[in-house]
């Protein structure tokens, strides 16, 4: 079965955390969201960019982004070349801003031996947040009356990153 890449512009998504973060290049701030969809996943979208480079804001699983990483061969490194197929058709600007969200969310690290290089870490910390922010009423996005109960950790299972 073929994992879902995004979900709609005007799927039900609650949106349970908006943050900012620098690009890759420092050259401009990412406004970006974190949601959780009705159909119990984990959702990333950019949604503003300082600067003048074109994006898409469709929203992303956590699930998705998973699936590429878990078919990145052992040894190899994460770019943001690792996400351009999510996002096939769009601006290439996307892949590289999806890439910058995972930096700042703990998700991935820049190697300090190879440039525009990363590794992927642990997601502890963030499933945490995840499910203290779905534990709470927090819903960002005052048009969006969907409130999800599913705990994270049930639609993370599938998605968890292979052990070395």
């Amino acid at each position: 079965m073929k994992a879902k890449a995004s979900t709609p512009l005007d799927s039900p998504v609650r949106i349970l955390k908006v943050a900012s973060c620098p690009s890759l290049s420092g050259k401009s701030t990412l406004t970006y969201h974190i949601g959780f969809s009705t159909d119990s996943h984990i959702q990333f979208r950019v949604h503003a960019n300082t600067g003048n480079g074109f994006f898409s804001k469709e929203w992303i699983s956590q699930s998705s982004i998973q699936l590429l990483l878990d078919k990145i061969p052992k040894g190899k490194v994460i770019t943001s070349a690792s996400f351009i197929s999510i996002f096939h058709g769009k601006s290439v600007n996307t892949s590289g801003f999806l890439l910058a969200v995972l930096k700042h969310e703990g998700l991935v690290r820049a190697l300090k031996d190879k440039r525009r290089s990363y590794e992927l870490l642990d997601p502890k910390d963030f499933i945490a947040e995840v499910n203290a922010l779905l534990e709470s009423p927090v819903d960002l996005n005052a048009s969006n009356k969907s409130t999800v109960v599913t705990p994270v950790k049930k639609a993370l299972q599938k998605a968890k990153p292979k052990k070395a």
